[in-house]
C-alpha cells in the first residue's frame, strides 16, 4: 500500500502542486497544500516540490509476494460451458508463463464438466481448480466473488484473470476488494517486466487518448481483466495433459442472491461475441422508431445488431448491446455501421481484422478513414434496399 501527506513545516504555499495534479486532488487549506481522497498516488506532485513538503511512501516487498506463485484464469461457464473469453485468458496466460514460468490454473465455479475441463487443459491450463456446490450452478454476483476470495487466500496465486463480461465485470472488483488488493479494469495488452516480474496490466485511459501501464507492486494476487476477443486462445491441443482438483469448501454462512428465474434473450440472431455479421447502429439513423428495420435487417443476414452508447443512452437498444470502449469487443468478419459517426470510443471495441462498411450522410464523418467500404447515402435507404435483396420486404416507416 503507498501513503502521501504534506510535510506542513516544509510547505511554503507555492500552489506548484496544484496544476500538476491530473486528478485534481490538491487544494490549498490557507498556505499549505492538502491531498484528497481523489489522490492515485502517481507523484506528479512529488517531482514538482522544490521544497520536499511532500512524501510518499510505498510498502516495501512483503511476504505475501514471495509466498504468491501460479496464474489463475476464473474460467467463467455458462449452462455449464467455458465461454470463449475463457480460453483466450489461457492463451495469454501462457504468454506470460513463457516470460515467467509459472502453473495454470483455470478456477471453475458450478456444477462438475469433465468434458468442459479437457477442453480447458487442451487450451493451456495444467490444471482445472473446481468448487462445485450446487448453489454455485447459477452464477450468482453476490456469491462467487466469496468463493474466488477464499480459494486465492488459501492457493495463493501471484496473478488473478478474469474476462470483462458483464458478469467478470461484477465479480472481479468484488473480489479484488475482499481480498484487499488492486484491479486494472479493461487490460488491452498484459506483459511480464523482465526486471523485477511484475504483471505489466495495460488499458486505455482518458477517454482513449492514451494507454496507461499499471503495476500492482505490492498486494497479491495481481488481478486484471481483459475483454473478449482482445486476446487470441491457443489452438486445442487435446494430448495436453492436466489435473482436475477439486477444492471442498463449505459455503454455509455465505449470503448469495435468491435466484427467481432465468431468461435467455435470443433475439436478433447470432450473439454479439460469436457473430461473424454485426449490423450496428448509431444516432444518425434517425430515431428509436427506425431500430426495428435493422432488426430486421440483422435478421435477414443472420447477423447480431449492435449499438453505440448514444443509442444505448437515448433508451433505443439495451445496454447488452453496446459496442466500445464502454461496452463489449466484438470480432465480426463484416461489420454493417449505419448512422455511426465513428468516435475513438466506438472503434475501440471492434477488433483490427474487422472488414466495415461505412453508410452515412455526413462525408466527413471520421468512420469513412476507418472503413474499408464507405457509402455516402441515407442510411434507411440502403437498409431497406438489402433488405428487399434479402427477401426481407421493406420498411413500413
Amino acid at each position: 500500500m503507498a501513503e502521501i501527506r504534506v510535510l506542513v513545516d516544509k510547505c511554503t504555499g507555492c500552489r506548484k502542486c496544484v496544476p500538476a495534479c491530473p486528478y485534481g486532488a490538491i487544494s490549498m487549506d490557507g498556505k499549505k497544500a492538502r491531498i484528497s481522497d481523489a489522490c492515485v498516488y502517481c507523484a506528479a506532485c512529488v517531482q514538482v516540490c522544490r521544497f520536499d513538503a511532500i512524501l510518499l511512501r510505498t510498502e516495501p516487498a512483503t511476504d505475501e509476494a514471495a509466498e504468491s506463485s501460479g496464474i489463475w484464469v476464473f474460467a467463467e461457464q455458462s449452462e455449464g460451458k467455458a465461454l470463449p473469453v475463457a480460453l483466450e485468458l489461457l492463451g495469454e496466460a501462457r504468454a506470460l508463463a513463457r516470460k515467467k514460468p509459472a502453473k495454470i490454473s483455470a478456477v471453475w465455479l458450478g456444477p462438475p464438466a469433465p468434458e468442459q475441463f479437457q477442453s480447458l487443459i487442451a487450451h493451456g491450463a495444467d490444471e482445472v481448480l473446481t468448487v462445485t456446490d450446487e448453489r454455485l450452478t447459477w452464477r450468482d454476483e453476490l456469491l462467487y466473488p466469496q468463493v474466488l476470495a477464499r480459494l486465492a487466500e488459501a492457493y495463493k496465486p501471484e496473478i488473478f484473470l478474469f474476462g470483462a463480461t458483464g458478469f467478470g465485470r461484477s465479480i472481479a472488483p468484488r473480489t479484488a476488494s475482499a481480498l484487499d488488493t488492486g484491479l486494472t479494469a479493461d487490460c488491452t495488452r498484459l506483459d511480464i517486466d523482465p526486471q523485477n516480474g511484475l504483471l505489466l496490466q495495460t488499458r486505455p485511459a482518458f477517454g482513449g487518448n492514451l494507454l496507461a501501464t499499471i503495476l500492482c507492486r505490492t498486494r497479491r494476487p495481481q488481478m486484471a481483466s481483459v475483454r473478449p476477443k482482445v486476446m487470441r486462445a491457443l489452438q486445442a491441443d487435446y494430448t495436453r495433459r492436466g489435473s482436475v482438483r477439486s477444492a471442498p469448501m463449505d459455503l454455509r454462512g455465505m449470503h448469495g442472491l435468491e435466484i427467481i428465474s432465468v431468461r435467455t434473450d435470443a433475439r436478433d440472431g447470432a450473439g454479439l461475441e460469436s457473430a461473424e455479421i454485426v449490423v450496428g447502429v448509431g444516432r444518425g439513423i434517425g430515431g428509436a422508431r427506425q431500430v426495428e428495420l435493422y432488426r430486421r435487417l440483422a435478421g435477414a443476414l443472420g447477423a447480431g445488431l449492435a449499438a453505440t452508447r448514444a443509442v444505448v443512452d437515448l433508451g433505443w437498444l439495451e445496454y447488452a448491446r453496446q459496442v466500445g470502449q464502454t461496452g463489449i469487443t466484438i470480432a465480426p468478419k463484416l461489420y454493417l455501421a449505419f448512422g455511426i459517426s465513428g468516435s475513438a470510443q466506438h472503434m475501440a471495441g471492434l477488433a483490427e481484422s474487422t472488414y466495415i462498411i461505412a453508410v452515412n450522410k455526413d462525408e466527413n464523418a471520421p468512420i469513412f478513414s476507418a472503413a474499408d467500404e464507405r457509402v455516402r447515402a441515407d442510411c434507411g435507404e440502403v437498409a431497406d434496399a438489402l433488405l428487399k435483396q434479402l427477401g426481407g420486404g421493406a420498411s413500413s416507416s
